[in-house]
């Protein structure tokens, strides 16, 4: 038989496996209805709600809470979600102590960046991390931020919040650390050379 005569005819090549029927149609076709248990509402210890108000007046996310508190983000959850009973009294007391000294140096930064352009910041954080100015890749790096963003912050496009501004001054001491402790590290080894030549 020819291809021509095979394309011709009506002939079609049925498998043994597969059953053709005509009744099944797509529009007849349901998801069949799942019994859903409403989400389970939980009581919040007065700690827990404690907890909750101090990371909102710091006005932080809960991962920059998690770390600022020296936990990881899921325990910080379950203590939110009322997932466990109690709040160790060290995390109680490192939360209160973090919101007392967050609204002072809120109370601080506002005033001390109240008048300042973001240019002029960025200048003083660029000379204090000894990187140059028009580093744009570099500065963004060591801001935790991205050179997008940095470039609208230097053009006035837009300034952070209070609450971002502190957060990349945090990384730019931080960052003075680790460059000042590198820099021992470097001359201690120095001089250990120097000694022994």
């Amino acid at each position: 038989m020819s291809i021509r005569a095979i394309a011709d005819s009506d002939l079609v090549l049925r498998l043994p496996c597969v059953r053709v029927s005509e009744d099944i149609t797509l529009e007849n076709r349901k998801l069949p209805q799942l019994d859903k248990k409403p989400p389970a509402v939980r009581k919040l210890t007065s700690e827990q709600q404690e907890l909750i108000a101090i990371r909102r007046q710091c006005g932080l996310s809960q991962d920059q809470f998690a770390e600022a508190l020296g936990i990881g983000f899921p325990r910080l959850s379950s203590y939110e979600h009322g997932r466990t009973d109690s709040i160790p009294d060290w995390i109680m007391q490192a939360a209160r102590s973090l919101a007392e000294t967050q609204g002072a140096s809120q109370d601080a930064a506002q005033q001390r960046y109240a008048n300042l352009e973001m240019p002029e910041i960025l200048a003083g954080w660029a000379k204090r991390l000894d990187v140059p100015y028009d580093n744009n890749r570099r500065l963004a790096a060591m801001l935790g931020t991205t050179v997008p963003t940095l470039t609208r912050w230097k053009n006035c496009l837009t300034r952070p919040r209070l609450q971002s501004l502190l957060f990349h001054e945090q990384m730019v001491e931080q960052a003075c650390a680790k460059l000042s402790k590198q820099a021992e590290c470097i001359g201690g080894l120095k001089r250990g050379r120097r000694a022994k030549a």
